[in-house]
């Protein structure tokens, strides 16, 4: 009967002590779940009216209002909105496309002038573009994830600089401009800083008095963006609106 060497005994103990390691994609699996479990503590708001009265306020979720902005998410997202909106319908005519062309300019030799094949060369003025822009489509694709913590970080860096305003309501009886301007430098709007305005859907009166202020931008929850909120100072929502915006988020 053969016998074990001491070695492989030693070898075979020291594997049964060993105990199974936990793969990575376990361990981060338990990290988020105990971090969902966790109950984030709500954020306050300061509601004031249309005279810019402090009417008490509003316990808004910490997971939209007080993230730690994200900057390579928020990078990634600007860019694709704006690459979004170029049509990419430039175009440059090659050597190939250009009119003409069809002889040659000159003889080969005799002349003391450069050899030339044909007068579209890119070399030439007025010839062929060579490697020119083309029609393309600019966009990219950015998960759905992406896109909400880029929200929820745009929205929470401007939270902390103090840059949301929440509004019980604009109370515009008819439509005029002025008005709309009393109301935004009542609630603390700046003149002249680039304000993003949130409305409900139905408060036609109110989008359609603030539409012709200058760096004033009036948009529905719905159309809520990372690029509107960080190219604007001020962030102003009614409750509805904010409301609206919890849902889509939430």
């Amino acid at each position: 009967m053969a016998t074990k060497s001491p070695k492989t005994e030693k070898t075979a103990k020291k594997s049964a002590s060993v105990k199974p390691k936990r793969s990575v994609s376990a361990r981060a699996a338990k990290k988020r779940a105990e971090a969902k479990s966790e109950a984030a503590p709500a954020v306050e708001l300061q509601l004031v009216n249309a005279s810019g009265k402090e009417v008490g306020s509003r316990a808004v979720p910490a997971e939209i209002f007080a993230v730690r902005p994200h900057a390579s998410t928020l990078h990634q997202v600007v860019r694709w909105q704006r690459n979004k909106k170029r049509a990419g319908t430039h175009s440059v005519l090659t050597r190939a496309e250009m009119s003409g062309g069809g002889a040659k300019p000159w003889k080969q030799k005799g002349t003391g002038r450069a050899r030339a094949g044909s007068n579209t060369s890119p070399l030439w003025v007025g010839g062929g573009i060579a490697h020119g822009p083309k029609p393309r489509k600019y966009d990219f694709h950015v998960n759905a994830k992406e896109r909400k913590l880029a929200l929820c970080s745009a929205l929470s860096a401007r939270a902390v600089e103090g840059g949301v305003i929440l509004v019980e309501e604009f109370g515009l009886k008819k439509i005029g401009t002025q008005a709309a301007v009393k109301v935004l430098n009542a609630i603390g709007v700046k003149k002249g800083k680039r304000t993003l305005v949130v409305l409900e859907t139905a408060d036609t009166v109110a989008l359609k008095s603030l539409r012709n202020i200058e760096k004033v931008t009036v948009i529905e929850p719905a159309g809520l963006n990372v690029y509107d909120i960080l190219n604007s100072a001020y962030v102003v929502m009614t409750a509805k609106a904010l409301e609206a915006v919890e849902a889509r988020l939430g």
